[in-house]
């Protein structure tokens, strides 16, 4: 049974009687930050860019590369990092212009480490690109096509442990393990067949969206 189909088994639900103690957090919630500041980049990138000529699709090497023409302007200087003012003046540059709630510096200071996938301190480009083209990756009941063919290399239809790990960007420590147990534990669930097709390579890139992104 594949991990989407789950999604419609009720669970049962704990009696008031029975409910456990729980303790008052702060927890960040990063979906709306996440989603907030892509949101400006859509924006101002697609205020910027010209109607594209017709072409044939482009070959892309990685996730990153897949949004590349319409993202990166927000590397304002091209030193293949975002600082957090570049992150700002991207979000003030369409705030008026669009239904946008600037972010205060708390969540600008959490989306730089939530976007750092490596977690070496430093937002380069191609990882807050690759951010963006992980959280677009798959809808309600479709897959980007790029992310397919940036994933599945030999075009066979599949996608193989190897590709998988391949087409996901580095996680710093640990992150190879974090690749291999989604792969496996989506394969596992469905056939074991150590291959993952498009439904399967779906519900992946959906986990692998929640551990690096949080939603």
């Amino acid at each position: 049974m594949a991990l989407q189909s789950l999604r419609g088994v009720a669970v049962g639900r704990t009696p008031a009687s029975a409910q456990r103690r729980t303790v008052s957090c702060c927890a960040v919630n990063p979906r709306p930050v996440a989603s907030h500041l892509l949101a400006a980049g859509l924006a101002i990138g697609m205020s910027l860019s010209a109607t594209p000529a017709l072409a044939a699709a482009p070959q892309f090497n990685s996730l990153a590369d897949i949004v590349r023409s319409s993202f990166e302007f927000v590397d304002e200087n091209k030193d293949g990092v975002i600082t957090k003012q570049e992150l700002l003046r991207t979000s003030k540059a369409v705030a008026e212009d669009v239904e946008f709630m600037l972010p205060d510096e708390s969540q600008l200071d959490f989306a730089m480490k939530l976007f750092d996938l490596n977690q070496d301190g430093t937002l380069a480009t191609d990882e807050l690109l690759a951010s963006i083209a992980l959280d677009g990756a798959v809808g309600d009941d479709a897959i980007d096509a790029d992310v397919v063919r940036v994933f599945d290399k030999d075009g066979d239809g599949f996608v193989s442990l190897r590709e998988f790990k391949a087409g996901v960007p580095p996680l710093g420590p640990n992150g190879e393990a974090a690749k291999e147990y989604i792969f496996t534990r989506v394969d596992q669930v469905v056939d074991g067949d150590s291959r993952l097709d498009t439904q399967e390579f779906a519900n992946a890139l959906t986990l692998m969206r929640t551990t690096v992104l949080g939603y």
